[in-house]
C-alpha cells in the first residue's frame, strides 16, 4: 500500500507523497473522469468539460460525463480521430465499443453489436488523456509536473478476466500509465461506496443489508452487502456473490432504434439524419423522464416527414403512445427484475420496482448517481494511498466461482473411480488425480489475505534438476450450495530434494505454497518455494 507521506531517513521528517490519483468510468455510452492530489485527500474533482472541436482546446460543453464513441475521417493525411463532442452530429460514429471488449458474453435482450468501420481496429487510437492532463495542470498549477500520475479503472463485476485486461490495454494504448501500476474496482462495489460514503437522510445504520444495483448502458450489476461500519471509516461485507449481465439503457436505445425504422423506414424523406433527431430526444428526454404511465404520449422530432396520420406523424413530429413506450421498456425492465435489480436513475424503473416487485423495501436512489461509480472508485483508492483520507473498505466479499488444482491423492476404492487409478512408484502405491478445490463458490474471501497451501511434487533423479514448476489452477462456476465436482476433464502431467522412494528409485521432492490473495476486482496468486516468491499472476475476480 502507498502511503501519502514518508519518512526521511536522514532527517526524520514526514515527506508528502506527491501523487495524482485518477479514477476513469468507461462506459458504454458515457464515461466520467474523476481525481484527487493524495496530499490533499477531502478534495476531490469531477472533469466536466470536454473537447469539441479540432482546436486542441478542452473548455468545451459542460458535463459530468463524455459520449464513448469515436468517429474516423479520411483524408490525404490518413485516418483522423474525432470522439465524444468532438463528433459532428450528422457524423457517424462507432459506439457501444465497451461491450467489444468482451466478445463472449451473450449480449442480452435479443441485440446485438454492429461494426461501423470494417477497419477500425487498424484506426490510430485517440489518446483522450491529453484532456485531462490539459485540466489538471490549468487546475493544479506549474507543480503539476512533478506530481505522479496513478490510475484507477472501474470494471462490470461480471467481467472475464481477458476483457480485464484488455481494457487496462486500453487504457494504457489511451495514455494512461502502464498497466500493471494501475488499479482496478468494480463498478457495483465503488457505486455502493460512493453511496453510502455520501451524506443523505437515508438512515441506514450498521447491520443493514443493502443491494446495489449498478445499471448503466450496456451491463447491469447486482451485488449485496451488509454495513459493518459507517464512520468514521466504511466497512462492508459481502453477503451475496456478484451478479450481472450485459442489458441497460444501450438494448432500450436499440430498440427504439428499431421501432423507428420499422414504422418510418419506407416513406418517403426518412433518412439518417431524421433517425439521429428522434434518437437525441429519445436519449437526452424520453427515455429519462417517462414515468411508465400508458396515457403519456412523447413527441418525437422527425424533420423531412410529411404529415401522416395513420403514423402519427404532423407538422415534422412523431407521436409515440405511452402504451408503445412501456412496450419498449418491458424486456428490459424484466431483465434487471430477474437480476434483481434496485437502483437506477430512471423514474420508470425505480417506480416499477417499487409498486410491482418490492413494495416492503425501501428503494434508495443516490446523490449523483450517474456519477457514482467515478467518484466511488476515487474515493476508495483515495483511502488506499493516503493516511489521513477516510478510508473505505471491503472486508470479505464472497467467491464468484470454485478454484482448485489437481492433486494427486491415495486411491481409496469405496471413494474413487478405479478406472482413474495408477501406480505412484515414489509412493508405493495407488493413487488418483482428484480436484482439492481451494476456493467454493460462497467462500468469505478477505481482500489482500492469502489463502496459502502447502503442495508437494517429485521427479526421478535421472530425469534431471527441475528449472521449473507449472501450476495450473482451474476455475469452474456451479449453483450456489452445489458441490464442484472431484474430478476434472484434465489429468495433472505433472509429478515434481531428493528422496528414494519406495521402489528404491530417487526422486526430486519441492515442497511448495501458493498464496492467494483477494482485492476489489482481482486476485494475485503467488508461489512460494524456500521462503521466496517466485512469481506471481493476476487471474480472475472472485
Amino acid at each position: 500500500m502507498t502511503s501519502s507521506s514518508t519518512e526521511d531517513a536522514s532527517s526524520g521528517e514526514s515527506v508528502a507523497y506527491e501523487a495524482i490519483i485518477v479514477a476513469a468510468d468507461f462506459g458504454t455510452t458515457f464515461s466520467g473522469v474523476a481525481w484527487a492530489q493524495a496530499s490533499n485527500p477531502d478534495s476531490h474533482y469531477i472533469i466536466n468539460q470536454w473537447p469539441h472541436d479540432d482546436s486542441g482546446s478542452c473548455y468545451g460543453p459542460s458535463s459530468e460525463k463524455v459520449p464513448s464513441e469515436v468517429a474516423y475521417e479520411y483524408n490525404k493525411t490518413g485516418p483522423k480521430c474525432r470522439w465524444g463532442f468532438q463528433i459532428p452530429h450528422i457524423m457517424p460514429r462507432i459506439q457501444w465499443i465497451k461491450l467489444g471488449l468482451a466478445p463472449n458474453e451473450k449480449l442480452g435482450i435479443g441485440s446485438r453489436l454492429s461494426a461501423s468501420y470494417s477497419d477500425c481496429r487498424r484506426a490510430p487510437v485517440p489518446h483522450h488523456t491529453s484532456c485531462e492532463e490539459v485540466m489538471l495542470e490549468n487546475r493544479i498549477g506549474s507543480s503539476f509536473n512533478s506530481k505522479t500520475l496513478e490510475y484507477v479503472i472501474t470494471v462490470p463485476a461480471i467481467w472475464p478476466e481477458k476483457a480485464k485486461m484488455a481494457t487496462l490495454s486500453c487504457a494504457k494504448k489511451a495514455g494512461c500509465c502502464e498497466t500493471s501500476k494501475m488499479r482496478i474496482v468494480s463498478e457495483p462495489e465503488a457505486a455502493a461506496i460512493h453511496t453510502l460514503r455520501a451524506k443523505s437522510p437515508h438512515g441506514l445504520k450498521v447491520g443493514d443489508t443493502i443491494v446495489v444495483c449498478d445499471a448503466g448502458g450496456g451491463t447491469v450489476d447486482l451485488i449485496t452487502f451488509s454495513i459493518g461500519r459507517l464512520v468514521p471509516n466504511l466497512h462492508l461485507k459481502e453477503e451475496v456473490p456478484g451478479n450481472g449481465a450485459l442489458c441497460g439503457g444501450s438494448f432500450l436505445n436499440r430498440r427504439f432504434e428499431e421501432f423507428l425504422t420499422g414504422r418510418l423506414s419506407n416513406v418517403p424523406g426518412w433518412d439518417r439524419d431524421t433517425l439521429d433527431e428522434a434518437m437525441q430526444r429519445f436519449e437526452t428526454v424520453a427515455k429519462r423522464s417517462f414515468s411508465g404511465n400508458a396515457d403519456d404520449d412523447i413527441m418525437f422530432p422527425v424533420p423531412g416527414i410529411a404529415d401522416n396520420e395513420q403514423l402519427g406523424v404532423r407538422r415534422g413530429r412523431l407521436r409515440v403512445s405511452g402504451c408503445e413506450m412501456k412496450e419498449l421498456f418491458q424486456p428490459v425492465l424484466e431483465e434487471v427484475h430477474d437480476l434483481v435489480q434496485r437502483q437506477i436513475q430512471s423514474v420508470y424503473l425505480r417506480q416499477y420496482l417499487e409498486k410491482s416487485v418490492f413494495p416492503r423495501i425501501e428503494v434508495l436512489a443516490p446523490v449523483d448517481g450517474w456519477t457514482a461509480v467515478v467518484r466511488g472508485a476515487l474515493a476508495k483508492t483515495i483511502g488506499d494511498v493516503s493516511d489521513t483520507a477516510i478510508k473505505a473498505s471491503v472486508d470479505s466479499r464472497k467467491a464468484r466461482e470454485n478454484y482448485g488444482l489437481i492433486d494427486s491423492t491415495k486411491f481409496i476404492s469405496e471413494v474413487h473411480d478405479e478406472k482413474k487409478k495408477y501406480w505412484d512408484y515414489f509412493e508405493g502405491e495407488y493413487h488418483i488425480d482428484v480436484m482439492n478445490w481451494l476456493i467454493r463458490k460462497g467462500d468469505d474471501i478477505k481482500e489482500a489475505e492469502a489463502i496459502k497451501t502447502e503442495w508437494r511434487r517429485h521427479q526421478l533423479v535421472k530425469r534431471g534438476a527441475f528449472d521449473s514448476i507449472h501450476v495450473t489452477l482451474y476455475k469452474l462456476d456451479t449453483p450456489m450450495g452445489e458441490k464442484p465436482p472431484l474430478y476434472f476433464n484434465r489429468h495433472s502431467r505433472y509429478r515434481l530434494p531428493e528422496c528414494r522412494g519406495a521402489d528404491g528409485k530417487l526422486y526430486y521432492i519441492i515442497d511448495y505454497a501458493i498464496h492467494a490473495s483477494y482485492y476489489s476486482a482481482h486476485c494475485e496468486y503467488e508461489l512460494w518455494y524456500e521462503g521466496r516468491n517466485h512469481g506471481s499472476v493476476k487471474a480472475d475476480y472472485v
